[in-house]
């Protein structure tokens, strides 16, 4: 391997299982790899706190499942392979590519950074969809994968009366730990549309390469729908409140419903959380099965940048177990990219049969649990899209009446995109309107140009820059 250039030759953005996975096979192989991580322990948000889990809560493994145990296996090899890691570590930048030097800028114990590195793999994985409605921004209403993460971090179950709303598997897992946990919603609202032949077609396939996934996330369907009541083919969702939510009305199977509820659980899908990738400079496209951008890659995971590659969900959405296998297949693409060798890596030939099992299962749930038509174009203009910003549905299809053709050109009418998260809750709902709006193709569109600070900092952190180009002295 190269060493003139820096101490490090690999830094991996992110350790759930595609991070843990990579930089773990990178340090195996003599590979000196950083492990930038923002939460304080590895696992990603698929295995949050699984050391702590498993350690000292053994009431909660049993609410998460045996299948939780799997993060312990990618967290023990990760702390053996002689990798570094960096718990509460925030990236803020990665230097443009005209710069001489490739480097990452971090926010660590305060002190802000720049390491320096040979090769970045960028294992952001992904965020949930947005998903707005009449209300959705009420105190009350959050999402189903922020109400996950409270049992992962804390075994915090809420209180009062609870409804679900929304489709997929995160959804039904969620509520199937809720009830193990002793706590049941009143009622799910399967947003789901009726099922097509092909996304029917696409289960039996799925059944057929891998059964043991498929029968697992129909336990978690037929648990739930044993203990609560779910409500098919949901529309028209409104969330109802003053200060906060009171009540939720809805449409299903052509019937007006109204509930008192205390708190809405929402989900519909995840998405690639892309938005690193993009400030890094990394061509995207969007994807037309999962209905979202992801960033454009050859071979196992290179970007169309130069020494960064991306992998995991943060790539496309593949769930945990693809993850794994993709991580091994871009840890092999980058050994040989710092050995000077063809990159012709284009997937994990060790487990060809692995492999076509999770795309199979991963084309299933695809077809199978499309976004809501409702949360992906909101019909009604009084909705609020960007939250950051207050500005709502009917100001974006305003804007693309005057003449509006992509979002960036949006800012300057509306302020949407402009506020802290960035763009990250309406990026996607804001060009899909503007798409609708002039029948133009998502990528004729585009997304938001994402520039740094990706994470907010300071300008007293910024004057007290460093430059590490040996980040084995920090």
């Amino acid at each position: 391997m190269s060493a003139d250039r820096s101490a490090i030759d690999v830094v991996v953005v992110g350790a759930g299982p595609a991070g843990m996975t990579a930089a773990s096979c990178l340090a195996q192989s003599g590979v000196r790899v950083l492990v930038l991580d923002e939460h304080t322990a590895p696992g990603g948000q698929v295995y949050r706190s699984v050391e702590k889990v498993t350690d000292k809560r053994s009431a909660d493994l049993n609410v998460l499942g045996s299948h939780y145990r799997n993060g312990s296996k990618l967290v023990e090899r990760l702390h053996s392979s002689g990798a570094q890691y960096w718990p509460g570590t925030s990236v803020w930048e990665i230097s443009a590519a005209g710069e001489p030097t490739l480097a990452v800028g971090v926010v660590r114990d305060g002190r802000v950074r720049l390491i320096q590195a040979g090769h970045i793999i960028l294992a952001t994985g992904a965020m949930e969809r947005p998903t707005p409605f009449p209300g959705w921004t009420l105190p009350g209403v959050m999402t189903v994968g922020a109400a996950q993460t409270l049992l992962k971090s804390s075994g915090l179950v809420p209180d009062g009366r609870i409804a679900v709303a929304g489709s997929g598997p995160l959804l039904y897992l969620y509520v199937s730990q809720l009830i193990k946990a002793g706590k049941k919603p009143q009622v799910i609202l399967d947003t789901r549309p009726r099922a097509s032949l092909q996304a029917k077609l696409s289960v039996l396939a799925a059944l057929t390469v891998d059964p043991a996934s498929m029968f697992r996330g129909l336990g978690w369907m037929r648990e739930v729908r044993r203990e609560v009541r779910v409500r098919e083919r949901v529309h028209r969702l409104r969330a109802g409140g003053v200060e906060k939510l009171s009540s939720i009305s809805y449409e299903s199977c052509d019937r007006q419903f109204t509930d008192d509820v205390d708190l809405l659980l929402v989900h519909d899908g995840v998405i690639p959380n892309t938005w690193l990738a993009m400030s890094a400079g990394c061509r995207h496209h969007w994807h037309v099965q999962q209905r979202c951008w992801v960033p454009t890659i050859t071979g196992a995971g290179q970007t169309s940048r130069q020494s960064v590659s991306v992998v995991g969900d943060a790539a496309s959405i593949m769930g945990a177990d693809a993850s794994v296998l993709h991580g091994e297949a871009v840890a092999s693409e980058v050994i040989a990219c710092l050995e000077g060798k063809q990159q012709n890596a284009v997937g994990n030939a060790a487990h060809p049969l692995l492999v076509r099992q999770q795309r199979l299962l991963r084309r299933c749930l695809d077809q199978f649990y499309p976004p809501a038509p409702e949360f992906e174009l909101p019909p009604d203009d009084e909705t609020i899209v960007c939250r950051c910003e207050e500005v709502t549905a009917g100001q974006i299809r305003q804007v693309a009446t005057l003449g509006c053709v992509g979002p960036n050109q949006g800012k300057a009418f509306t302020r949407c995109g402009m506020g802290p998260c960035m763009g990250r809750k309406c990026g996607v709902t804001v060009s899909r309107l503007i798409a609708e709006h002039h029948g133009l193709g998502m990528d004729e569109v585009g997304h938001y140009r994402i520039r740094p600070p990706v994470k907010p900092i300071t300008v007293a952190q910024l004057a007290e820059l460093e430059i590490d180009t040996d980040a084995h002295t920090a």
